[in-house]
């Protein structure tokens, strides 16, 4: 009987010892979140611009891409690994769908991404400061 009770309190204290420790980190703020503002360029440097994106506690994105040929904008999401989802809207020449990685490197938000536009695909990149930079105001949506 002793021997049933030890053996059955060492199963409960192994089974409790894995509860806790990392866990889920599905409620853990976005290491991205914040106002991000800079200026984006593709790779063949076909086009450039400024951009400004504003990232939640959950890694939802929205803000503003503005190019040669207009400004539009941008929803979408990073997840907590930096796989970065967007559409980028333009009111002309249809939408920029945007997928790649992004990082944060110095203080910097930074990325690197292919987009489809008009059925072609590109390669681009972001390089973004906290709260603004380059012109673009951060949570303001660009200049006026």
């Amino acid at each position: 009987m002793k021997r049933a009770l030890v053996v059955g309190s060492l199963f409960s204290l192994i089974a409790l010892s894995g509860c806790g420790g990392a866990g889920d980190t599905a409620n853990l703020p976005s290491l991205y979140q914040g106002n991000w503002g800079g200026t984006w360029s593709s790779g063949a440097g076909r086009d450039s611009g400024t951009i400004s994106l504003v990232v939640l506690m959950d890694g939802s994105v929205s803000g503003s891409i503005a190019r040669s040929s207009g400004s539009g904008s941008i929803s979408g999401f990073i997840q907590k690994n930096g796989k970065l989802n967007a559409v980028a809207s333009f009111a002309a020449g249809g939408n920029m769908v945007m997928g790649g990685n992004v990082q944060l490197t110095n203080g910097r938000l930074v990325g690197s991404f292919s987009y489809v536009m008009m059925g072609v695909e590109y390669a681009g990149f972001f390089d973004c400061s906290q709260g603004g930079g380059s012109g673009s105001g951060g949570d303001t949506g660009g200049e006026a």
